[in-house]
């Protein structure tokens, strides 16, 4: 199968029951627990943002393999379109045994302004992403809500001259334990001719403490490519 120009989102955010049956007890799969805690979503991406992440993923689905997928800690100074902020690099390598080509590294780098809150990114060759209007990262959340976080409009490089598509970026927050629940980033992307490419979706644990750790990518491919990948972390 072949394997497409990988698209990044944003940036990349989860129990027990018993049963009988007839005459024995049989054990159902673990289950989800919904908490009624709240968690600090804000805080929690400001410090996974600062602090970086380093993880090996598996992947499966249409394609199996193994690889990385890292974020440097946003700790540069950086101008982007004006505003002062850091940045980040950040990047994807994959090595596939059963996909055209048989192996991809992607690298991006991603700005935010003083506050952490995204700016854009710039993948050259690939895609620079702009958010027009600044994103909304929710201060907390709780099992259930759902909502946009904005829309990243794209373009084939930083002059901006030729347009490349966009990105939407919502959120639902899902079941997971009784102190933890999963937020799950769901990123549309769409070509320049606003026609659907791939449904992404990145999910995260989060802790009522603020722990953020990415869990699973979902990637769904669209249009042209019916490929659909599981990128799982450990």
């Amino acid at each position: 199968m072949r394997l497409g120009a990988f698209q990044f989102s944003v940036a990349s955010f989860l129990l027990v029951g018993l049963a009988g049956c007839g005459g024995g007890g049989s054990s159902t799969p673990p289950g989800p627990i919904v908490s009624t805690l709240s968690f600090p979503l804000q805080s929690a991406f400001k410090s996974f943002v600062t602090n970086g992440s380093n993880k090996s993923i598996t992947v499966s689905g249409g394609c199996t393999g193994t690889g990385n997928r890292a974020s440097a800690p946003a700790n540069t100074a950086a101008t982007f379109e004006g505003v002062a902020g850091f940045s980040a690099v950040q990047s994807l390598t994959m090595s596939l045994t059963n996909c055209t080509p048989a192996s991809t590294a992607v690298t991006y780098t991603s700005y935010y302004d003083t506050n952490y809150i995204p700016l854009g990114f710039n993948s050259v060759g690939v895609n620079y992403g702009v958010y027009l209007t600044a994103p909304v990262v929710p201060a907390s959340v709780t099992v259930g809500n759902t909502g946009t976080i904005g829309t990243t409009t794209l373009y084939t490089d930083s002059t901006k001259a030729v347009g490349n598509g966009r990105q939407d970026l919502s959120y639902i927050v899902e079941a997971d334990t009784a102190s933890t629940a999963i937020v799950n980033l769901i990123a549309k992307v769409y070509n320049s001719g606003s026609v659907l490419t791939s449904t992404e979706q990145v999910r995260y644990r989060i802790a009522s403490t603020g722990a953020l750790v990415p869990i699973s990518d979902d990637i769904q491919y669209a249009n042209t490519s019916t490929l659909h990948l599981i990128i799982t972390y450990y």
